[in-house]
């Protein structure tokens, strides 16, 4: 959980879960876009920890008080909650066992979305009619590259690289009969599948198995990144990258990168790469900073060129430590 509630520290406006991949590839699917009316809403599982604003679940009160929900459906106000915010909420992937969930699962999501779209066409400013926001917060969608918390809760995995469309690419006019209508949509896009999904999703980077793997999906573009955000300022000399394949051919096309906590300022540092069979060793060297007096807490890699496949990753190591 330190490492979930240091990317809520990032973007305390927002509600921030960790849950399954298969759950993930479900909040992707389930977001709830029109922007004629200012609409841009999410699904999000609440129940495997979240952090999420006091004024947001304040918000709630007044929400379902102008809503007239009925008995039979606050028992699903989780559903309720992540959409009427009306904003797509910052979900990690995390590698969690999953319970019985008989008689626990709901598809609310859908009256929740299209009470709320209603509401927005009604009113086109926020008011006490209905207490829904109206302007999209930051960070957008294409702007959240944390993914995945690490196995030891000490860092997070970061990348640029989504396998998903932007929610915007589905307009939501609440003319959908079902949830599968909506899932239809997405998938007539280039939408990964969830037996891929569940084999390559983020968390695999991470999870301290060099069984599994991230894999990400779209070739990586001049630009892209991959890396570790600490939840410590740590000073690093050597950074490893294991992969189920030869790491061998990005030699060259990549510069290593470091940052404060928020990320904003970049400084490039000096490395030597040593690639083997199935990894690939950075020996770092940062130039001294006033702004970095103790160490860093973002490492990336960032691509120079565009690649011609999919970057796989198995394991990360820093400085030795398994993350």
């Amino acid at each position: 959980m330190d490492s979930l509630y240091s990317n809520f520290l990032n973007s305390p406006s927002l509600i921030h879960t960790t849950t399954l991949p298969m759950i993930n590839i479900e909040h992707r699917r389930w977001s709830f876009t029109n922007e004629e009316i200012k609409m841009h809403a999410g699904f999000a599982w609440m129940g495997t920890g979240s952090f999420l604003p006091r004024n947001k679940a304040q918000r709630l009160l007044e929400q379902a008080a102008s809503g007239n929900l009925a008995k039979d459906r606050t028992r699903v106000v989780d559903m309720y909650f992540s959409i009427w915010t009306n904003q797509y909420p910052y979900q990690l992937i995390n590698g969690l066992t999953p319970l019985d969930q008989k008689n626990g699962w709901s598809t609310e999501g859908l009256d929740a979305a299209s009470r709320l779209h209603d509401a927005l066409k009604a009113n086109p400013e926020i008011s006490e009619k209905d207490y829904f926001p109206r302007d999209e917060e930051v960070p957008l969608v294409k702007d959240r590259h944390t993914r995945s918390p690490c196995h030891n809760d000490k860092c997070l995995f970061k990348t640029s690289i989504d396998p998903f469309p932007d929610p915007k690419e589905v307009v939501f006019n609440n003319d959908l009969q079902s949830i599968d209508e909506q899932n239809q949509k997405f998938y007539a896009l280039d939408f990964p599948t969830n037996e891929f999904w569940d084999k390559f999703s983020f968390i695999h980077a991470v999870d301290h198995d060099p069984a599994t793997c991230w894999n990400s999906y779209k070739s990586p573009q001049a630009g892209d990144s991959f890396g570790l955000q600490m939840v410590t300022a740590t000073p690093m000399r050597r950074l490893t990258i294991n992969s189920s394949k030869s790491l061998s051919y990005l030699d060259g096309s990549f510069s290593v990168m470091v940052s404060d906590h928020r990320g904003e300022q970049w400084i490039t540092c000096k490395h030597t790469a040593r690639p083997s069979s199935h990894s690939m060793q950075l020996d770092i060297s940062c130039p001294s900073s006033t702004a970095l007096p103790k160490g860093f807490h973002n490492v990336k890699i960032q691509f120079n060129a565009n690649l011609d496949k999919p970057i796989e990753v198995c394991g990360m190591e820093v400085d030795g430590m398994q993350v």
